[in-house]
């Protein structure tokens, strides 16, 4: 039987009314009783427009059921159905409590729209940040071929101005310039697919994923004296989100690379290995930059957190990577100092 008398919540109210949060109270599905934060947040005018109702009308679940870590507590992640029949993310927690003998199951609501519209920004001023740094890969690996093309040209303006031009040497020339526009690009092709809005995901083995990055990353690590070493094994495919686990993956081997920047070493290497069980695909990335400081080491996931000011550090890499995998993934993305340097492990649901 569903509760409708106002006086029987008279002890309860004064404590529901104070919550920022939106408080429920259920009793067999239905609304008995609910709080002043929910009705503003539905956009009702009063609490009697609410009680009675099912509670599914305005408590509506995920397409697939997620949950969000939040001040070291897991919520389960849901939508608020307002008056106007807008959805609002919000997540919850729901309480057994007895009142005056009655059983009723008390839901707690937090709305995360400034949180999601926080989320949103940073992400796009991460994309921005990346977008430079992929600018200056693209140049880098260019340096090559355009100086390689120019060198061929020149050699044949020399050739054609001693009159002196071969069929076989000009055919031979073409040939070498045209490899060097293949490569060219090659290149492009592969930083323009890495920029789309790619919201399709589709299967891949971790291996292939891995190809793309170092392709990205080559000329780069090959500047710095890096040497990246990766596992090739067959593993089952993952339907993924291709490109954001690629930026996950170019982050943390940015992240290594920037590490070994700030001490002489002879020999930088990056191991990258990964393994697979009944539920999971696990990636390891490990160096030898000698790991992270360990004042810093349960801070680098912060957002704007960064120890390369002297670089211009955005410090939004590493968060977004950590909220990539956690959340559109529903994984983990840890990190702790191990012999000679750090290793960074990723994990994700099958």
């Amino acid at each position: 039987m569903n509760i409708k008398n106002d006086t029987f919540f008279d002890e309860i109210n004064i404590i529901m009314d104070a919550s920022i949060e939106g408080i429920l109270l259920l009793e067999e599905g239905f609304i008995s009783n609910v709080n002043t934060s929910l009705v503003k947040m539905l956009a009702y005018e009063n609490k009697s427009d609410l009680v009675g109702n099912l509670a599914t009308g305005c408590l509506v679940p995920s397409f697939k059921e997620k949950y969000v870590e939040y001040n070291n507590n897991v919520f389960q992640e849901i939508f608020l159905l307002t008056k106007e029949g807008n959805n609002i993310p919000s997540i919850i927690t729901i309480k057994d409590i007895c009142i005056k003998n009655k059983d009723f199951k008390m839901v707690c609501v937090l709305d995360l729209s400034e949180l999601k519209k926080k989320e949103a920004i940073i992400l796009k001023q991460s994309r921005f940040a990346a977008m430079g740094e992929m600018i200056a890969m693209i140049s880098h690996q260019w340096k090559q071929p355009l100086t390689a093309l120019s060198a061929a040209i020149t050699h044949i303006q020399m050739k054609i101005h001693k009159k002196d031009v071969p069929l076989l040497f000009l055919e031979n020339k073409v040939k070498e310039m045209n490899v060097y526009l293949q490569y060219a690009s090659s290149t492009i092709n592969t930083f323009t697919s890495f920029f789309q809005d790619n919201k399709n995901k589709k299967s891949i083995y971790i291996y292939d994923l891995l190809e793309i990055m170092y392709k990205i990353l080559f000329e780069g690590l090959k500047n710095e004296n890096i040497t990246l070493h990766i596992e090739k094994k067959n593993l089952s495919k993952l339907y993924i989100h291709e490109n954001e686990l690629l930026e996950v993956l170019i982050n943390i081997i940015n992240n290594a690379r920037d590490a070994f920047q700030k001490n002489e070493f002879k020999n930088k290497n990056i191991f990258i290995s990964y393994e697979e069980n009944e539920k999971e695909q696990i990636i390891y990335i490990k160096d030898n930059a000698k790991g992270i400081e360990k004042s810093v080491i349960d801070k680098i996931f912060d957002p704007y957190f960064t120890t390369k000011k002297e670089l211009n550090g955005a410090g939004l890499g590493l968060y977004m990577s950590k909220m990539i995998i956690e959340k559109h993934y529903a994984g983990k993305l840890l990190v702790k100092n191990v012999k000679d340097g750090c290793l960074f492990t990723i994990i994700l649901l099958k």
